[in-house]
């Protein structure tokens, strides 16, 4: 049996999260939800307490290792703090384990953190190296598996481990009672960070077409449009930026099961503009807007179809709808003339992701116990 410390680092994304010790959604679906699934092993999950004030980095990583065999943890590029991590792995013969969820190789020029992980950036080949380093990379998606591997294959010259680790559902983390929709209003709901401004300036023109169509048509988004994400909206007149509203998301994961679950979004919509980057993304929003029978469209875009083994993701006309960039008004304007449709195809969704995508149903226990035995 080994001794495995999983440490979320998002912690400190925000005061509410350090003051709380507390995990964002990176934090939840890539640390702490595998770390539950771990079996036959002695598990500790922290987030601040990793470190201790006046201790370096050449400390710290000698008094985890003395007690602990595996480190699991998020992608960083902090060269000081990751030369001290793999100095003492190596002393003391003991295994990391890096998750990586996003496409940081092909990331995109409106990406929040694209000046800093373009190419010939200093944080980029940080982040490239330290990987390069882990003893196994786990990932959330085949395509980001085969990009990851590619890259580690051609630029280091290294045949990495990488496993995937899907991100899955836990229905009994979103028992909340879903707030009773509006009959006056039909309102559109978002719900994202703010790095996905190409998806959105997509999605925007079919939006406003349906908004002066059907003056009933709202739009919410929560947590996903920052300041500089405005000029989206330079072709709205005032009426229709009346019936707009752009509200905000919670600082911890804990709070966002409970505050989707407040929102009278009719449908939920999931835009990706499908390039390298976007295609390795997860279908995570289908799970949040599913979790409270919110119907979704989806960009037809390799998260929102294409199945996981012998889980299938958004079914068209089943469980969702699936949508080319010219479709969005037309898929919009479906469920608005034709609510019971919306609630059909938000209640399958429900059902489907309660009866196949849980982590309790899946195999990740397995996949987990196989990698660490691989360790060793």
């Amino acid at each position: 049996m080994s001794k495995i410390l999983f440490y979320y680092s998002d912690y400190g994304a925000n005061i509410q999260r350090q003051l709380e010790n507390a995990w964002g959604g990176v934090g939840y679906y890539r640390i702490v939800k595998p770390s539950q699934m771990v079996a036959g092993h002695e598990v500790t999950l922290v987030g601040k307490e990793l470190t201790r004030k006046g201790e370096s980095p050449e400390e710290r990583w000698y008094r985890i290792f003395q007690e602990y065999d595996v480190f699991w943890t998020s992608y960083f590029s902090d060269p000081k703090e990751a030369s001290a991590l793999f100095y003492t792995r190596d002393k003391l013969k003991k295994k990391v384990i890096i998750d990586c969820d996003d496409n940081f190789l092909d990331i995109l020029p409106t990406h929040p953190l694209y000046d800093k992980l373009k190419a010939a950036k200093r944080d980029r080949a940080f982040m490239s190296t330290i990987l390069s380093f882990a003893d196994v990379i786990t990932v959330s998606t085949d395509p980001l598996k085969q990009r990851f591997y590619k890259h580690f294959k051609e630029v280091h010259k290294l045949h990495k481990e990488i496993v995937v680790i899907p991100n899955l559902n836990d229905v009994s983390e979103w028992q909340y009672e879903p707030a009773p929709k509006d009959p006056q209003k039909f309102i559109i709901g978002y719900a994202g960070s703010n790095s996905h401004q190409d998806d959105l300036a997509m999605f925007f023109p079919h939006l406003l077409y349906i908004m002066r169509k059907y003056p009933q048509v709202y739009f919410e988004s929560c947590g996903s449009i920052s300041k500089d994400m405005l000029h989206l909206f330079k072709d709205f007149d005032s009426e229709v930026m009346n019936r707009c509203d752009l509200l905000p998301s919670t600082w911890t994961f804990k709070e966002y099961p409970k505050m989707m679950s407040e929102q009278k979004w009719n449908v939920g919509v999931a835009p990706l503009v499908d390039n390298a980057f976007t295609r390795c993304k997860s279908h995570i929003k289908w799970f949040d807007y599913s979790m409270f029978k919110i119907p979704t469209i989806a960009s037809r875009v390799y998260p929102y179809f294409v199945p996981l083994g012998e889980r299938k993701t958004i079914e068209h006309g089943e469980t969702g709808l699936l949508v080319k960039p010219s479709e969005w008004s037309e898929a919009l304007e479906s469920l608005i003339l034709n609510k019971t449709l919306g609630s059909e195809l938000g209640a399958k969704a429900f059902n489907y992701i309660r009866d196949h995508w849980q982590y309790q149903q899946s195999d990740m226990s397995m996949v987990i116990d196989q990698l660490l035995k691989s360790l060793f």
